[in-house]
This record gives structure tokens, sequence and C-alpha cells, in this order.
């Protein structure tokens, strides 16, 4: 067996690698629309609730969502807060961090580890231990006691937690002790908490009586089981504890979201009220650092989005910037802080989807550093708490390219890379001094708005095919588009059917109310948005057996197009003259056709316009890459 911690960070570690060859769903902007979410849902936070001066777990997650906001603003704010969050704590818990119940301080424990990572302050790395060294007293039968008053119950709420924060110091520390104790937690887990055949985590066994509570199946447990199989996979390369964490992801994919949305039968306040953003973390770290499947990862990221988006426009009050137990409503009164906390989770998450995260050790461990499209040079990246030449891993969304490179200012030698890399490898391990995030995705074709007149909310999307939840994730509700605007070149087929059924209009030119398309008002369910010309399914040079896409007499194959496009035609084209454009109207590639061949490989993802023209006369189309 293989162990990973920090001393591994090493240069010849080449055995250690692995490198995950995984595509990503799309990204969609979620910086830009879920910061400013996040930031007013901080502010209500602390204007709201302040210090909390009780509830102890309560509080640990308060600290958890603080860290949030550090790490994605790098604001002193944050800092200034966290600190006194968790002198809070100790306050009102009788001048100490010890805690009768053994979550509570596991909670607080993985709370202090992440502001340690985040901030390098030793004092939260020192409570983190400290609550640890306390933990370990409550483990018996190869589990942790839910509390110190009954050494017989093995709750899911007090073992998943261990394991992750037993790890994560493993990660830290090295010492081998914390890894035993994390691996025997989870088998005692998996053999006793767990549905073998689901991967539902079931609420707790009492070894007193041997009887297992399997009514209770809470969202929080799901997620720090999910959690904990990752944590296990990153520092030993078991694929075993990967499987297990994808079994209860696809538990709470397939059979707790109904709507679409995650545990939505979860609508209570008190402790109940931080279950989900619970869960929403550890799925959603999954989803970024798993050695998942690509399809996986797409569906996940594609589920988180639409959590986001519903809770963004359905369950916040827009006046107080306070958050409904049920995100799918507004919420009445003050909430309980466990529910704003859950929020804050759910919405902190959105706004790094779409975001490059660097790591500072191997396998997505040690401090880590989320950014977004940009340049960084060196002292950009200090800025942001990355050190020169401290980046060893990273995790790359879809439709994103970032360049390493190895002096300052963009200079020396230059990797450019697509998709996640848990150890970046030699020679490059430690050596990183600037870099540029760059957006691959093609450019949006087509802006709805929630008003007539093109007015009200609004969101710009690509070509493709969108159902009901897959327009949801990006902002746009059920039946909620009142009128768009659409680029020359693109049509929009719109249905008042969920998977393009019902009834349809197609609009190839901007229309200011939909009313005027057969009462289509505020009607949309799903939609298609497609080049003119374009067939929805695309095929393979290999499966071409008649026209992909004509205009006249000119047929273009295959289409979406690999490196090659070949164009057939009724009449003789060699010597044509080759224009391709992009979306944005820059030429990118001009020549002459020599063969019925154009390479097209060094055209990145995205959509195109072909002209062909020869002899006076001049052929338009376009075609996907």
């Amino acid at each position: 067996m293989i162990f990973y911690h920090k001393t591994l960070k090493m240069k010849h570690l080449f055995t250690l690698i692995l490198v995950l060859l995984l595509t990503q769903s799309r990204s969609y902007a979620q910086s830009s629309t879920f910061s400013p979410v996040a930031d007013a849902l901080q502010t209500s936070l602390y204007n709201t609730y302040g210090v909390p001066n009780q509830n102890y777990w309560w509080c640990a997650h308060g600290l958890d969502v603080l860290v949030d906001g550090y790490i994605r603003t790098r604001s002193t704010t944050y800092t200034t807060r966290m600190k006194a969050l968790l002198y809070g704590i100790r306050s009102f818990n009788g001048n100490t961090y010890i805690n009768h119940f053994y979550d509570d301080m596991e909670w607080l424990g993985i709370a202090c580890l992440r502001a340690y990572l985040a901030t390098e302050d030793a004092e939260y790395l020192t409570v983190a231990n400290t609550l640890w060294t306390d933990i370990k007293t409550g483990y018996s039968s190869n589990a942790i006691n839910w509390n110190k008053s009954c050494p017989g119950c093995k709750n899911a709420c007090a073992n998943g937690p261990a394991v992750i924060l037993a790890a994560r110091l493993y990660r830290i520390t090295g010492v081998a002790a914390d890894l035993d104790y994390a691996k025997n937690i989870f088998a005692f887990m998996k053999a006793n908490l767990v549905d073998p055949v689901t991967g539902a985590v079931w609420d707790a066994i009492d070894l007193n009586t041997g009887v297992t509570n399997k009514d209770w199946i809470f969202s929080y447990n799901v997620g720090t089981y999910i959690g904990a199989g990752l944590e296990l996979y990153k520092v030993t390369g078991d694929v075993t504890y990967l499987n297990e964490a994808v079994k209860t992801a696809e538990y709470a994919m397939n059979s707790r979201r109904p709507n679409g949305m995650f545990f939505g039968d979860e609508q209570g306040g008190g402790d109940g009220g931080l279950f989900k953003g619970i869960f929403i973390r550890y799925f959603y770290l999954l989803a970024r650092e798993g050695n998942i499947s690509a399809d996986a990862r797409a569906r996940y990221y594609e589920a988180l989005r639409y959590n986001a988006h519903t809770l963004k426009n359905k369950g916040i009050n827009s006046s107080t910037n306070l958050v409904s137990a049920n995100w799918m409503v507004q919420p009445s009164g003050i909430p309980d802080y466990s529910i704003q906390l859950s929020g804050v989770k759910m919405i902190e998450t959105a706004a790094t989807l779409d975001q490059v995260f660097l790591y500072k050790d191997i396998n997505y461990g040690g401090s880590s550093w989320p950014l977004t499209t940009g340049s960084y040079n060196t002292s950009a990246l200090v800025a942001k708490k990355v050190k020169d030449n401290d980046i060893t891993s990273y995790t790359i969304p879809a439709n994103t390219e970032v360049s390493f490179f190895k002096n300052d200012n963009f200079g020396g030698d230059e990797l450019t890379v697509t998709s996640n890399n848990a150890w970046i490898g030699h020679p490059w391990n430690d050596s990183i001094s600037s870099l540029t995030i760059n957006s691959t995705a093609p450019a949006g074709v087509a802006t709805f708005y929630k008003d007539c007149f093109y007015t009200g909310a609004a969101v710009t999307l690509e070509a493709g095919n969108y159902t009901l939840a897959q327009l949801i994730a990006r902002g746009i509700i059920d039946n909620d588009i009142s009128s768009l605007e659409v680029n020359s070149g693109y049509q929009v087929i719109l249905y008042d059917g969920d998977n393009f059924s019902g009834g349809s209009v197609t609009r190839t030119v901007n229309t200011g109310c939909l009313v005027q398309d057969g009462d289509f008002n505020d009607k949309t369910t799903s939609l298609k948005i497609q080049p003119l010309g374009i067939l929805a399914a695309p095929q393979t040079l290999a499966q071409h057996t008649g026209e992909t896409n004509k205009t006249g007499n000119l047929i273009i194959y295959p289409n979406p197009v690999g490196n090659d496009l070949y164009i057939r035609a009724g009449t003789d084209l060699s010597g044509a003259i080759i224009y391709i454009t992009d979306v944005s109207g820059k030429r990118v590639l001009q020549t002459r056709l020599t063969a019925n061949r154009i390479d097209v490989s060094r055209l990145k993802a995205g959509i195109y316009w072909l002209s062909v023209q020869k002899n006076g006369k001049v052929y338009n189309m376009s075609f996907i890459k």
C-alpha cells in the first residue's frame, strides 16, 4: 500500500502520479454570478447573527463558511471575524474548546484545519490538535462515540467527520496513527452504517442494544461519508474508497433529488437547517477532486448549478439576504443561524464552480487557491496567497485552459493544460512563477430576458439543447422567458414542454415580447439554439453516408468536426478561397482549397462560419469544432 502525506512532495515521486484526464461540465460564469450573492449572504450572516454566544456546532460551521469567504476574497474582514468566532466559541463553552459531543469537536477541528491551511495561522492547527486528542478518547470498537455519556452510541454524524479530520491531519503531520484511525473508522461505517446496495448512510447503531436506526437518512451523513471516502482515496490511492464515495453520491443523485433539489424534504430549522449545506460541501469536493468519470463529473456539476440557481432565484429574500430552509420558497422572518449557514455553503460553492484550483501538495492537498479567468504574474499570485514556485497539483473546470510559466511575467518555459492533474510532475513541480487562465467556451449566441422588451434578469447561452433542469442550472426558471435576442445566423426553438415536447416556436431574430408567438410569453420550458443549417445529431466521417449540412450544392462533414473538415460539391472547388471566422467576427483561418480537406486542428472548440469563394460564387455555412 502506498501512503501519501506532505513529506512526499518530492521531485523523485514520479511513481505516485495520479493524472486525472477528465472533462467537466461547461462553465457559465459562476463566479461573476454568485460571488456578489455570496458577499451579500455573508454580510447578512454577520449583521444578523454577529458572533453567537451559544450552539457550539453551529458556530463551528460558522467558522467554516467564514473560511470560504476568506479563500474566495482574501479579505482581512474574514480573518478578523474568524478569530472572533473562534474565541467566542471558547468563551461560551466554559473557556475551553473541549465539548461533551465528539461530533461538535470534529466539526470545529475540520474548520480549524481549513483556517490553518488558508491563513497559515498556527493557532488554528493547535486547536485542531487539541480537539483531536480529546476526540480519540471516544474511540472504541473501531468507531467514535457520539458523546461522552453513551459509549455504545456510534452515530454516522460522529464518524464521517472523524475520518475527514483524521485523514487531513495525517496530510499535515504525517502521523501514521491518524491514518489508521481514519481507515478503521471508515471500515466500521461501511460495515455498520451504510446500505451495501444503495450507498445510503444510516443514522446510527447502538452497540449496547445492537439496533441500527435505518429510518433516518440525513443529507449531512451522506455528505460526510462521501467526504470520508474521498479523503482516504486521496491519501492512500486505494480506489475502493473512491468507489464508496461515488456509490453514495449516486444514491443522492438518483434517490434524494425531488424536483432536482437535493434532499428537498429537509425543510426544517434547528440542527436540520445545516444538513443540506454540509452535504453540498463534500459532494462538490468529490465532483472537483475525485478521479471520477467525465459523465459523472458533468452530472454532479449540473446538479450543483441547478440547486444554486434555484436557491438564488427562489430561496433568498432579496431585501434582507436571508435564506429559507426550503430553497424553493422565500423565507419568512429571521431563520435560524443554521439555515443561513447552509445557504452560504451552497452559494459559496456555486461561486467557485468555474474556477481553477491550485494546490500546494500532490493529490489536491495542503493549501488551495481558487483563481478566475485572467493573467497572474508573481506579485498577482502572491496577492492571492499563492507563493512563488509552490504549485504541485490543480483542478481545471471544463472549457478552461491554463498556461504555466517558469518565470515571472509569463516568461521562460511554458506548459498549457486543460484538465485535472494530481501531480504536475517533473520538471514543473514547485516551478511555476506566473500563469494565465483563459476560457475556451464558445461565446454565447442568444440572450433570454425575464421581462418583455429585453428587460429584467438576463441569461446568455451558447448553441445547444437545454432541458428544464439545464435551463434552471443556468439561471432560467420554468416559464420565465419573455423576450430574447439571437445572433445572426442562429435559430432558437422554444418548447412549452420539457425535453423539447409540446408546442414550439422558432425565432431567428430578436423578439421583444414572446406573446407575439402564439402566447409563448412565460411558457418556455425547454429550448434549442442552433446555427442555421446545422443538424442536431453529430456524425463522424466514418458514419457519414449523406449530406450533413449544405448550402446550395455544397456539403461539409463531419459536423461537429475534429481536426479535418471535408468539402464536397457538385462543381470543381479546387483553388477556391477559404475563410473561417469565429462567432466574434474575427477571421481565424484563410487558405486555398487544394483537396477536399481543410485542416482545422488549430482551432479551439467553438462555432465557426465557413466561406468558400470561387468564380464569383460564395458559399456560406457554419460548423462546430
